[in-house]
């Protein structure tokens, strides 16, 4: 994987108005910009692709953001997926402290700072980039030492195999010293 391979950032909001406004912010960071209008079209995005952020209301019909994240937080696949809530209404403390209990890593008031949004999820992309190469790069160490056990494996039949014949003509040895006159 490049340093730069680009990752899926999952945008929802019930307000095609603010996903754009968000796609314009976030475009310059060159990822993959996917825009969902409800809680159930986010899941089903999540279900095909692998996303790096989720950027999302607190306040959407059907799902709000604290289910939408606690039904993300249950799939074993995205427990380190970085959720960030955007809320136009002022939290309480109580409020953040539940949004984060159900898998959140920031908050963002409305009015949206273009240049903190995307500064926060500049570093939670690149976080997630770095992760799948640690990932990548632990498959390929742990395939290096599967391969590198099987063939000290086989050399140690091999040795086990030559140590038997050695052994072999050793007694043959014996046997012939044993039973030849004086030498």
């Amino acid at each position: 994987m490049s340093t730069k391979d680009r990752v899926n950032i999952l945008m929802v909001d019930d307000q095609p108005a603010k996903l754009l406004s968000y796609e314009a912010i976030l475009g310059e960071l060159d990822e993959n910009l996917v825009k969902a209008t409800s809680g159930r079209e986010a899941l089903e995005y999540l279900l095909k692709m692998d996303v790096a952020v989720v950027l999302m209301d607190v306040s959407m019909p059907e799902i709000d953001g604290f289910e939408l994240a606690s039904m993300i937080r249950q799939h074993p696949r995205f427990h380190r997926t970085a959720i960030i809530f955007v809320s136009a209404v002022h939290l309480t403390d109580l409020d953040r402290l539940k949004g984060y209990e159900r898998g959140a890593v920031d908050y963002i008031s409305v009015p949206v700072i273009p240049e903190l949004l995307r500064a926060k999820v500049s570093v939670f992309a690149e976080l997630h980039r770095k992760a799948q190469q640690l990932w990548k790069l632990n498959r390929e160490l742990e395939q290096r030492v599967t391969d590198r056990t099987q063939e000290l494996e086989h050399k140690a039949e091999a040795l086990e195999l030559l140590n038997s014949q050695l052994n072999r003509k050793n007694e043959q040895l014996d046997a012939i010293l044993q039973t030849a006159p004086d030498i």
